[in-house]
């Protein structure tokens, strides 16, 4: 069956799904494990790792990374994720599970993974397997379909490593028990709110001026910033070169029939009387009567059906007299739909109960699915043509600058040549990029990666292609104090207001400890104000506060021996002395309800450890060895 589908594969792509395939195997590489002529990387228990699967290992989790992160990930976030490392551990990870799935004698036959592969949506089109999609869905993510079965039987292997390593995985009922406790306590708390920026009288010093840009001068540093010049390569400016010929329009009518099918629509009116979808039987009535009234008022043909929507209406149409327009069928919910779809241009239907309420609906239009002529789609098609053909031509005509410019220093002299407009940009950092480019960080992102004088390739930034050059780089300085004087006071003002409300609160807590609570302690100072949060729970947000995860953890901490905190709480709104009122356990009743979920959710993070100690110990106990050559590199 495998050979019959590679043979019989290709049609249109849908990147996005397979990317979200292919991601999942970030570790196994394309075709990875085949590639015995490589290069040595490391031995795992006498299986090589080779350089043509580290490269591929490395590629993919830096994909990853620019999938979660865009044009914000730099040479420093690599670093941060230790991409290299990344890379080797999940090669060695995945060769030692291939290894303990052999031991344990688990395989899996070629029926099973030709159903698998059959099953995966991308691969289908209207709920069956589709043979034409499936190898130019692979081609296009750089994949044959040797590879993408070797890693798909990879995923499979891998999935039921881990569920031979995690089946003794047990929950009991007092852990269910425990998590629901501690998951829905509720606990109110009493707080004193201490803001550094109501400080006003802050005394600084030249002395602290000083301490403080010395010590924090890091902070000043200025961003690295280049200066470039370019040529764009804008696809508009070529609109007048693009022509279309009627037999390109033909063949493109003829090539994609599909985008040529108008669907079947309704264009109608409603009025709506609302009901809720927990009303009562009295409620539901009332509503129905009132429709039937104004329905028969539609039907008498006495009054405009629109005056009555803007006069009875409910719904959010009421103001354009219920206008929906034209709609597909499932654009609405299905009782309204089944309705609207029965009826012929100017009938008004009974009233139609959905999870709204009650609607009279009253059809202009009913449009029969049909195919566009070739006269109708030649407009859009000519507009489609253009755009592509436009962009074919701004490619083309930076490849002919790009083919010319054999060095750097070529690139001012062969723009001008061609009649281009070369543009020199002001510096900037890499975080902002130049002004007057639309996508201006990608611009950067490019930019930076650059050599000084080095033309880049060709890139597509936006809707437009470019070519760059740098020209002029500043490297990151730490500025004399006097260039950042204004900053550096506005800092150690904050720094100062920080140390006085440091100073209050703790002063306040050790008040509030020795007179039992935090409101005895606020009457021997007026300006304290006490607040109160009520009963809140700790998935959820500090009522008057906000979402701040520092002042819940803290305010769960508490306990009904232990009322006031050890220290201040430094949350992330600001400081508080803080003070348990009353903790609340949830209601015994709701552990049937949440019982299956909380089950899974445990049993989950059990196999997770479980699993993740399994591997951390076959790793402890197996012969691996990294070159030296790739350690030093």
């Amino acid at each position: 069956m495998l050979n019959a589908m590679r043979k019989n594969a290709g049609s249109w792509i849908i990147k996005v799904l397979l990317f979200v395939i292919v991601l999942a195997f970030v570790f196994m590489g394309a075709g990875s494990f085949s590639a015995k002529r490589a290069s040595k990387v490391a031995t795992v228990n006498g299986d090589t790792i080779t350089s043509n699967q580290y490269q591929q290992a490395y590629y993919n989790v830096l994909e990853n990374l620019r999938a979660q992160f865009g044009n914000r990930l730099d040479d420093d976030m690599i670093k941060m994720f230790n991409v290299k490392q990344q890379a080797i551990d999940g090669l060695i990870n995945t060769t030692l599970l291939r290894q303990a799935a052999q031991k344990n004698g688990l395989r899996v036959p070629d029926a099973e993974l030709a159903e698998a592969i059959t099953r995966i949506p991308a691969f289908q089109n209207n709920g069956a397997f589709d043979k034409q999609r499936y190898k130019i869905l692979l081609g296009q993510n750089r994949l044959t379909p040797e590879s993408f079965e070797t890693m798909q039987k990879e995923s499979i292997l891998m999935d039921r490593l881990r569920s031979l390593v995690t089946k003794n995985a047990k929950v009991s009922d007092l852990e269910i028990r425990e998590w629901y406790n501690w998951e829905n306590t509720s606990v109110d708390i009493a707080y004193a709110a201490f803001n550094p920026e109501t400080v006003k009288d802050v005394e600084i010093t030249d002395q602290m001026l000083d301490e403080y840009y010395t010590t924090h001068k890091e902070k000043y540093k200025t961003q690295p910033q280049i200066q470039a010049r370019y040529v764009k390569f804008d696809p508009e400016s070529y609109r007048m070169d693009a022509v279309i010929t009627d037999e390109e329009i033909q063949q493109y009518f003829t090539e994609q029939p599909d985008e040529f099918i108008l669907p079947e629509t309704v264009s109608a009116r409603h009025i709506l009387f609302k009901v809720a979808k927990d009303a009562d039987d009295k409620t539901v009535e009332d509503a129905r009567l009132r429709a039937e009234n104004v329905m028969e008022k539609a039907k008498s043909g006495k009054e405009d059906f629109a005056e009555l929507a803007k006069t009875y209406s409910e719904g959010p149409s009421k103001d354009t007299g219920g206008q929906l327009g034209a709609f597909k069928k499932e654009a609405m919910v299905k009782p309204f739909s089944d309705m609207a779809f029965s009826m012929v241009a100017d009938d008004i239907s009974a009233p139609v109960r959905t999870q709204f309420g009650w609607h009279i609906i009253k059809v202009e239009a009913h449009n029969q699915a049909s195919t566009m002529s070739l006269e109708e789609a030649s407009p859009q098609i000519t507009e489609k043509l253009t755009d592509r053909k436009t962009k074919n031509i701004a490619y083309d005509a930076a490849l002919s600058l790009y083919d010319i410019t054999f060095d750097g220093e070529e690139f001012v002299k062969n723009a001008k040549d061609s009649g281009l407009e070369l543009v020199t940009t002001e510096f900037f950092p890499i975080k902002k990029g130049p002004k007057g480019i639309g996508n201006a960080s990608a611009f950067a992102d490019t930019a930076f990666k650059l050599p000084m004088m080095e033309l880049s390739d060709i890139t597509e930034i936006g809707e437009s292609y470019y070519l760059t050059q740098v020209i002029n780089k500043k490297p990151e300085t730490i500025p004399e104090f006097n260039a950042v004087k204004e900053e550096v006071i506005k800092d150690t003002k904050r720094a100062q207001q920080r140390i006085a409300t440091e100073e209050a609160a703790k002063k306040f807590l050790e008040k509030s400890k020795a007179a039992g609570s935090i409101t005895a302690a606020a009457e021997e100072d007026t300006s304290i104000t006490i607040k109160t949060t009520g009963q809140m729970s700790r998935n959820g947000a500090v009522p008057g506060i906000g979402n701040d995860k520092r002042l819940m953890a803290a305010a769960f901490k508490l306990t009904e021996s232990n009322k006031l905190p050890e220290n201040v709480v430094e949350a992330e709104t600001g400081l508080y002395v803080i003070e348990l009122r009353k903790r609340k356990l949830p209601l015994a009743q709701g552990l049937s309800i949440a019982k299956d979920d909380i089950y899974d959710r445990i049993l989950s993070k059990k196999q997770s450890a479980l699993y993740s100690s399994w591997v951390t110990n076959l790793r402890d106990n197996s012969d691996i060895t990294i070159s030296e050559e790739f350690i030093n590199n």
